[in-house]
């Protein structure tokens, strides 16, 4: 099953460079000129997914008292090592996007914080279950932590979107999979989908050369909002979900799967104080036997629990499976 993001805003006009539309408030800036607010119109460049050129390169709407213009072609006379074929874009940190030559060291990879809020506003079967399982409330409180998205794929199908948010606030990368919408379960067979958000940015250009995965723990951000509270560390994002509701008390992460326990990944969990929750089975006995040298690289005290293997026995599942249906 392919999957397409439509990250691309088709433009009736054909210009590659263009002022950007009004939106609403957060579309308009402060003139670099004459330092009024909400008066400056910002070019975007539709080659690259509707980033702005510049934080300068625009238009005040004032143009009678100010008249500030300063084109895109203008700031590559003025920048020429920043031309097409030399420039790639990555984000600074007031959220802009500037142009930068590609030979500069990526670090690590982010996705546009802009396209991960457009996947938030987008419903699926995966949060629906969530809220037929857990309540309206629970739900959408579980939805917002952990910034489920979705998409609508081609066939008509969606799919729900698992974004990685590290502690600093960066998207790295989302898990794309689809659910039964009666029991929360993977779909299987024909029907199932299991892809990855900077995969797919990748096949559709989206992102530049040399642009650099680095995975965090799913559900990181929370880490910094809850600094005193003991950590839950999982194997899947659905039971961090589902033990976020049921043991409230703690903050649930995931790896996303059993062989991601890694000190790479674990680095937020420093100086904490985490229970991992493996899967019954043979997940349960290869953390066991792993997380000791990890927990000491990292600084981290740690206990192992049997929870899942005393009341899942022999199933191979996972916290979901205590509640109906899951």
């Amino acid at each position: 099953m392919y999957v397409q993001l439509n990250i691309y805003i088709n433009m009736n006009n054909n210009y590659r460079y263009q002022l950007e539309k009004y939106r609403g408030r957060a579309t308009r800036h402060v003139c670099p000129q004459c330092g009024r607010k909400q008066v400056f119109t910002r070019y975007i460049d539709t080659h690259n997914n509707n980033m702005y050129v510049n934080d300068k390169v625009g238009k005040c709407n004032r143009l009678d008292k100010c008249g500030y213009h300063y084109t895109p072609r203008m700031y590559f006379e003025d920048n020429p090592w920043l031309k097409d074929k030399d420039c790639t874009y990555i984000q600074n940190n007031r959220n802009l996007y500037v142009c930068t030559p590609v030979h500069e060291p990526q670090g690590i990879g982010t996705i546009p914080w802009w396209f991960v809020e457009r996947t938030l506003s987008v419903d699926c079967d995966y949060k629906q279950w969530l809220r037929n399982t857990l309540g309206r409330y629970t739900a959408e409180q579980i939805i917002a932590d952990y910034h489920i998205g979705g998409v609508v794929l081609e066939d008509g199908s969606n799919a729900a979107i698992f974004w990685q948010v590290d502690s600093v606030g960066n998207a790295r990368t989302g898990k794309i999979m689809n659910f039964d919408p009666a029991t929360g379960k993977r779909l299987k067979g024909e029907e199932q989908l299991i892809d990855w958000a900077h995969s797919v940015m990748r096949r559709e250009g989206a992102l530049p050369e040399g642009w650099n995965l680095v995975q965090c723990l799913y559900g990181e951000s929370l880490l910094e909002r809850r600094k005193e509270d003991i950590v839950a560390l999982c194997e899947g994002a659905k039971t961090a979900h589902i033990g976020s509701a049921l043991m409230p008390e703690m903050v649930w992460v995931a790896l996303d799967s059993m062989t991601g326990l890694c000190a790479e990944r674990l680095y937020a969990l420093n100086g904490r104080d985490v229970i991992l929750f493996p899967d019954e089975g043979r997940g349960y006995e290869e953390w066991t036997r792993r997380i000791e040298p990890i927990a000491r690289s990292v600084h981290f005290r740690y206990s192992v629990s049997d929870f899942i293997q005393r009341n899942i026995p022999n199933s191979g599942g996972d916290i979901a499976d205590l509640l109906a249906g899951g």
